[in-house]
């Protein structure tokens, strides 16, 4: 299959060489995509802190009135039943008025009526106390959102353009979003929780591929980095800001809103120069590019824009090759070479979000203020990152993955044998597996979407990264099974973690490569690495 309009990689990657790397066009995307980015790191995770739970006693009616606001009365301690606090059960006073002095029952009664510390959260607002399982099933909804969501955008990116799907999951999930403030009911919010994921789910996705198919392919490393960067930085964000609105509803009515603004990409953001070559929508390219060319500040080769602008005659053969050619994905359900990736990527992902958000789970838990133990787990994703940039471009994708996941693997096996001898070393483990997932995490977004063609890459890796939130639902399962068995969590990290590396070795290098923009360029990806490049117009630089 030949890219709709006649265009060819190379031509297009000529077009992307000559526009030069970090001019003004270049700074001005990088800027208008990180917004999004941003957003969506602040808009990803919310359920974090809206439904938090939030410390709340059993109301005793013999001692004190329904619509009582003393959370800590001097009598309390002698009304807990030991082993379950003031949470769930409480004890009968025997006697009246109730003191520091009170004699209580021994015998335990349900609670009926609770008091919370605050309203902060949904918790305290639809009164979800002793119902764990409702405030936990916030944030399976959000990621079974994810499941729904990513093919459905990741088709309109593919079918309509990156831009459409980029600015329509902006806005959708600012409009969606705001209507959590006005929930009356768990039910309803729960409800709305669910179409915001929908609407939103792909805002990083989206940005992600039209980043990298706008930018240039030999920046793809630094696109990667920047892009992770700008996520920490958007959950230290989001972090500072739950902090500072602690009310979930003045939170949702402060975060959510200015995502209408992301309507102006209309005028301000370009489509993708690859997405529109690959449509056949030539016209549209040239104006882009001559646009970004006139702010860069170079000339582009006439010879290589009037490749691109003519329409070279097609034979009678070619045109019925054309009406013949099936559709994309029965393209990609006819080559087992992209099947078999297609279903590697995915246990990729799936390992990624499970270990990445497993571990995430178990960290915020720990002692202190909830707001800066966030923080601090977020700023570690950044060494990540960073080791990403300094390693993808140097000793190649497969390696600087395969490294990642085994590391990740070999620490979180580790932690069982040495958490109850060796404590520092235990928390060493701990981050370093953390650090190593990052790593694998923010390197599989751009491994995947080299391993896919053009026309098809926002939809696969769309594909992967739904398929991938199984391990996200799974995830907040973990410290229910460490109840049962305390060292089982860990090593299943680690197991996972082991087998994608495992899975890395079976697939090809993509450093130095072009875009595939067809399916059969995706399963030339390792004959085409081997081969010495012959022109220097169309070899990829490493950053």
């Amino acid at each position: 299959m030949r890219p709709a309009g006649g265009s060819s990689s190379v031509a297009t990657d000529q077009i992307m060489e000559g526009l030069g790397h970090l001019g003004r066009f270049h700074v001005v995307n990088y800027i208008l995509l990180a917004l999004p980015v941003l957003s969506a790191a602040t808009y990803s995770i919310t359920y974090v802190f809206l439904a938090a739970d939030v410390n709340y006693r059993c109301t005793v009616p013999e001692c004190e009135s329904l619509n009582t606001t003393d959370f800590n009365p001097v009598w309390l301690p002698n009304a807990a039943v030991e082993g379950q606090g003031e949470r769930c059960s409480r004890r009968v006073p025997l006697t009246q008025p109730c003191s520091a002095n009170t004699s209580f029952s021994q015998e335990a009664l349900a609670c009926d009526h609770w008091i919370y510390a605050n309203n902060n959260t949904i918790v305290a607002e639809f009164n979800l106390a002793c119902q764990e399982w409702k405030r936990t099933l916030v944030g399976t909804i959000h990621n079974i959102g994810m499941l729904v969501s990513l093919p459905i955008l990741g088709y309109i990116s593919d079918r309509f353009g990156r831009k459409v799907a980029l600015i329509l999951s902006c806005t959708l999930v600012g409009v969606i979003g705001t209507l959590k403030a006005f929930s009356v009911s768990y039910e309803m919010y729960v409800i709305v929780e669910f179409l915001e994921t929908i609407a939103g789910a792909s805002t990083f996705p989206a940005s992600y591929i039209l980043t990298i198919e706008l930018l240039g392919q030999d920046k793809r490393v630094l696109t990667t980095a920047f892009l992770g960067i700008v996520i920490s930085m958007g959950g230290v964000c989001f972090a500072l800001m739950a902090k500072t609105f602690q009310y979930w509803r003045t939170f949702i009515l402060v975060v959510y809103p200015p995502a209408l603004l992301f309507l102006s990409y209309i005028y301000f953001l370009p489509e993708s120069i690859r997405w529109l070559l690959s449509k056949g929508k030539k016209k549209e390219a040239i104006k882009i590019i001559k646009r970004a060319a006139k702010m860069n500040n170079v000339t582009l080769s006439e010879e290589t824009l009037r490749e691109l602008t003519e329409d070279k005659p097609q034979t009678m053969e070619e045109k019925k090759e054309i009406q013949n050619e099936p559709g994309i994905w029965s393209q990609v359900m006819r080559s087992p070479i992209i099947m078999k990736r297609l279903a590697i990527c995915s246990w990729w992902w799936i390992t990624c979000t499970f270990v990445f958000y497993g571990l995430a789970i178990n960290s915020v838990s720990l002692a202190g203020d909830k707001y800066t133990n966030y923080m601090l787990v977020v700023s570690v994703e950044v060494i990540g990152v960073v080791i990403n940039a300094l390693v993808l471009d140097r000793i190649g994708r497969k390696r600087s993955l395969l490294i990642g996941f085994m590391v990740c693997g070999v620490s979180c096996c580790a932690i069982p044998f040495v958490r109850n001898h060796i404590v520092w070393l235990s928390i060493f483990l701990y981050l370093l597996g953390k650090v190593a997932i990052t790593q694998a995490f923010n390197g599989i977004y751009m491994y995947t979407s080299e391993l896919f063609p053009t026309r098809a890459r926002h939809s696969l890796l769309a594909f992967c990264s739904m398929v991938g939130r199984i391990g996200s639902i799974v995830a907040p399962q973990m410290p229910l099974l460490e109840i049962y068995v305390k060292w089982l969590p860990s090593v299943l990290f680690g197991c996972t973690a082991l087998v994608a590396g495992l899975l890395m070795t079976t697939t090809p290098e993509t450093l130095n490569t072009t875009l595939p923009d067809t399916i059969q360029e995706a399963e030339q990806i390792a004959t085409r690495h081997r081969e010495p490049r012959k022109s220097k117009d169309i070899q990829s630089t490493p950053c």
